[in-house]
């Protein structure tokens, strides 16, 4: 496996352990959601991760990298129905990730920078989104 492979493993095996009083699904990058027929549920978690350049913190290039990106899950409510069920997900999902937190796999070592931010909710047409932003680092 690739680097940015075990990153993205340590980060999404995390997710994975989530664990909320209602089955909440989770939207995975590039995978069909909901299944081929049925239509979304009302409420769900959407996965994005978006990787940040690698910095060079040693003069020797095969030296290890600092690599960084932000995990974003979104927590998407039915539009119309309040906010506090959005909000008390997204909290959710924040503490999963308390800062510090290390995150390992195949030696990889993965660790949260920093308390998630729970950012401002998004109204769309359709639904309430509040995103949660997870800071990582990875020095490799």
């Amino acid at each position: 496996m690739t680097i940015e492979e075990k990153i993205e493993a340590a980060l999404f095996a995390h997710i994975v352990s989530l664990d909320f009083d209602d089955d909440v699904p989770i939207a995975w990058p590039n995978l069909p959601f909901p299944d081929e027929g049925e239509s979304k549920p009302p409420t769900y978690i959407e996965v994005r991760h978006f990787r940040n350049a690698n910095g060079r913190l040693f003069l020797k290039g095969s030296h290890a990298h600092l690599r960084q990106g932000i995990l974003q899950l979104t927590v998407i409510t039915p539009l119309n129905v309040g906010f506090v069920q959005a909000t008390a997900l997204a909290g959710q999902v924040a503490e999963h990730f308390p800062a510090d937190l290390a995150l390992f796999d195949q030696g990889v070592k993965v660790r949260i920078q920093a308390a998630p931010d729970v950012l401002s909710p998004d109204k769309t047409d359709v639904s309430w989104d509040v995103p949660v932003s997870v800071r990582y680092e990875a020095l490799i």
